[in-house]
């Protein structure tokens, strides 16, 4: 997912769940009313806001002010939001948020000439202080479709008493709709002008399967260039205005740009089936690439989320052509979506109608938090069987119920990937690129760990730092959950995808960030560190051993080991949806905190250190454990506790007991037996923890919006429901559990 569409998506910070205000149109079709009683909502909202001093307020405040009609305070927040956006990134594009700037700038200038025509004017003017690359970004938005945004804010629209988050949420689409209705026409055709001048586009073409399928493709290439070129091809899910943009942009940057779209997808007339036709139908999409006349018969491949995800798939069944592959923050189908070591998510119900619902994407179903918030916690609340989610919902779901058929890691999702002879035969140079705080890391770091394990000479680079899942996509934040980046952190990472082609298409030097095969940033020391592999980042661990010992309002986290008959209880009522008003979806994450968030931990703390060190790695462990049940769903989070009390979270493991030894075949615990639980899986982490910090490992039993509960019973738990909860979770944690941490002493 790009930029673009970042700046699409609901962006909520500071938010009051429990204010409302009241809204009434009498006539849906009266836009002035809609006008006035929008405006008057807005203003109301924008009273109950902070004054805007972040990335996210000031994005939030501006589309808010177009709303209420005040476009001179509109443009201030804007023009405040880009700032924030060109001091994170090495190249600032002036292209970001084009369409409201230039809508706003008109409305600012005083003109007697009709809003077209001025429109033009100014339109014209800033777009040719841009550079080329610039140009792509501004153009991008031209594209969009005004009949989705309009029925987005239609299908918004209601009257009653809004929460705060309803009432912004429809605010910003109101904006939207404004600025799209009378921006789009004035420029249409000198954009297609422009773009007739200098590229061959085509954006409506078909490619056929060898099963009779067909898949939409976008193609651009430089009008200029006369030579055959290599291919840069992008195969996406996310199909909609921004394939035009991402192939733009890829001529510019001296490729044939190809996005192909999934089955089902655009003008694909097939069903959507997210990751199920991967594999094949983007090696037919390679095959077609590398026979085109303007083709040299070499293809590279790059993208994020699923992108990543659809570049191992092709991997899987390596096509000639295919030359290289830049995977970012790569789905891990079965691994760590739509279930976290098959724990599954209600996110996923949320992502199959983002992608589902029509031939492009539904942004108002994805933006829609309060719907899916309210949705999440009647489910729990109901205590219903997480495989009730889409009735719920009201709209039964094929795939969802499809994936929920599939709890362990079996042949559904195993064959949508490479097998282990297949990532042997890998011998293509990979640059894997995650974060510390991407979402998808467990994914991205399954493919790679796999990849070098099976192929002992595997050409593959990993690029690892302080970033979320969008942020190593495009352009990291420069403060992510309160924690302030360091500046070597601050990467274009679309340039490195490209200068990586350069690298591999033309002969142009590798990356100079990419010093070795491994190149990881080390959170606090501003400082990477290159390596040739994984293994050579530490030299010492540290082991913790989960005392039963207290110590004020947590257990000692202690270097020696406790006896194996001293345990702490620990008990969980499912029963009790009590806490159901304190619960959210998962949002972003606050990397830096003054308080421990969940209830129900254990907490365990460290004496301070005297001497700094490199926390570097995954976390490992072994929790030594007796339960009255058949089976739980274990959380270990790792925190630094800076000398000042606050929190830095580092690193989590979220693991189904049942699963932990293997993930394809479930073994059930017997209850009442003192058991051993290996905990891996974490989530890498590079930070230096200083003198005067400690260590906290927080142990909690999922009970959550965010992911299926178990009940422990041994039954399948999708179908388990709060009828189950009878007895409440008894868990014995023995203090001879421990914990073990890879760190880097100097």
């Amino acid at each position: 997912m790009t930029l673009r569409i970042l700046l699409g998506l609901l962006l909520i910070s500071n938010i009051s769940f429990g204010q409302t205000y009241p809204f009434q149109i009498s006539d849906s079709n009266d836009s002035l009313s809609i006008q006035k009683e929008i405006a008057a909502l807005a203003k109301n909202i924008l009273k109950d806001l902070p004054n805007p001093t972040s990335e996210k307020e000031l994005n939030r405040a501006f589309r808010l002010h177009i709303a209420a009609r005040e476009y001179d305070k509109a443009e201030k927040n804007l023009l405040g939001f880009i700032e924030f956006i060109a001091k994170e990134e090495k190249t600032p594009s002036n292209g970001i948020g084009f369409q409201f700037n230039t809508f706003l700038k008109t409305l600012n200038e005083e003109s007697d000439k009709a809003f077209a025509e001025h429109y033009l004017e100014v339109f014209k003017k800033e777009y040719a202080k841009l550079k080329d690359a610039e140009k792509i970004e501004a153009e991008s938005y031209f594209s969009t479709d005004i009949v989705p945004i309009r029925k987005g804010f239609f299908d918004l629209l209601k009257n009653g008493n809004l929460s705060q988050e309803e009432g912004i949420m429809l605010c910003r689409s109101y904006a939207s709709y404004v600025v799209y209705s009378q921006v789009l026409k004035p420029v249409a055709s000198f954009l297609a002008e422009v773009e007739n001048q200098k590229y061959d586009i085509q954006d409506s073409l078909l490619i056929k399967t060898r099963d009779g399928a067909l898949l939409h493709a976008t193609i651009a290439r430089k009008k200029d260039v006369l030579e055959k070129l290599p291919t840069v091809l992008m195969f996406n899910i996310y199909s909609g205005p921004g394939d035009k943009a991402d192939a733009k942009l890829a001529a510019e940057k001296g490729y044939v740009g190809v996005v192909v779209n999934t089955r089902g997808k655009s003008l694909s007339p097939q069903d959507i089936e997210p990751f199920e036709h991967d594999a094949n139908d983007a090696y037919d999409a390679i095959d077609w690439v590398s026979k085109q006349a303007w083709s040299d018969g070499k293809v590279g491949m790059y993208g994020g989320s699923y992108l990543g995800f659809s570049q191992w798939a092709a991997a899987k069944t390596l096509h000639p052509a295919l030359k290289t592959i830049v995977p970012q923050v790569s789905v891990g189908v079965g691994v760590d979506y739509p279930m976290a070591n098959n724990i599954f998510m209600t996110y996923m119900l949320r992502w199959i109608h983002f992608v589902g619902n029509n031939k492009g994407v539904d942004m108002t179903e994805m933006n829609n938090e309060a719907y899916w918030h309210a949705l999440a916690k009647k489910w729990y609340v109901s205590g219903k069987s997480f495989r009730s989610l889409d009735s719920l919902d009201g709209r039964p779901n094929t795939i969802f119920q499809r994936w929920v058929d599939h709890p362990k890691f079996d042949s559904f999702w195993k064959n949508m990937t490479p097998n282990d002879q297949e990532f042997s035969s890998i011998n293509i140079p990979v640059l894997t690129i995650s974060g510390y705080y991407d979402d998808d890391q467990r994914g991205a770091m399954y493919y790679y760990n796999k990849h070098l394990k099976l192929n002992k000479s595997a050409n593959h680079y990993l690029l690892l730092g302080p970033y979320d899942h969008f942020g190593a996509q495009a352009s990291p934040s420069a403060k992510l959950g309160g924690y302030a980046i360091d500046s070597v952190a601050k990467l274009n990472i679309t340039n490195l995808v490209f200068e990586w082609f350069d690298f591999v298409f033309k002969n142009k030097p590798r990356p100079e960030i990419l010093k070795d095969k491994v190149n990881i940033e080390v959170m606090g020391k501003n400082a990477w560190r290159h390596l040739p592999q994984l293994s050579k980042m530490n030299n010492d661990t540290l082991t913790f051993y989960l005392s039963n010992t207290r110590k004020y309002d947590h257990y000692k986290l202690d270097m020696k080991t406790g006896g194996p008959s001293e345990y702490i209880k620990h008990e969980i009522d499912f029963a009790d949806r009590s806490d159901s008003s304190k619960l959210k979806l998962l949002g972003e994450a606050l990397l830096i905190d003054s308080v421990f968030r969940n209830d129900n931990a254990l907490r365990f703390v460290s004496e301070p250190f005297s001497k700094a060190f490199d926390v570097n790695g995954e976390f490992l462990g072994q929790l030594k454990a007796s339960i009255n049940k058949k089976d739980m769903d274990i959380r270990v989070d790792l925190y630094e506790i800076l000398p000042d009390g606050r929190l830095h979270w580092l690193s989590y493991s979220l693991q189904r007991a049942s699963f932990i030894e293997n993930r394809e075949k479930r073994q059930l615990l017997t209850p009442n037996k003192k058991e051993t639980l290996s905990i891996k899986d974490s989530f890498f982490t590079s930070k230096t923890i200083g003198a005067g910090s400690r260590l906290a490992v927080v142990l909690s039993i999922n009970k959550n919006l965010d992911w299926e509960i178990n009940y422990g019973t041994g039954k399948e738990v999708s179908t388990e429901t709060i009828k189950d909860a009878k007895v409440p979770l008894q868990i014995k944690w023995y203090a001879d559990s421990f914990i073990k941490i890879p760190v880097f002493k100097y």
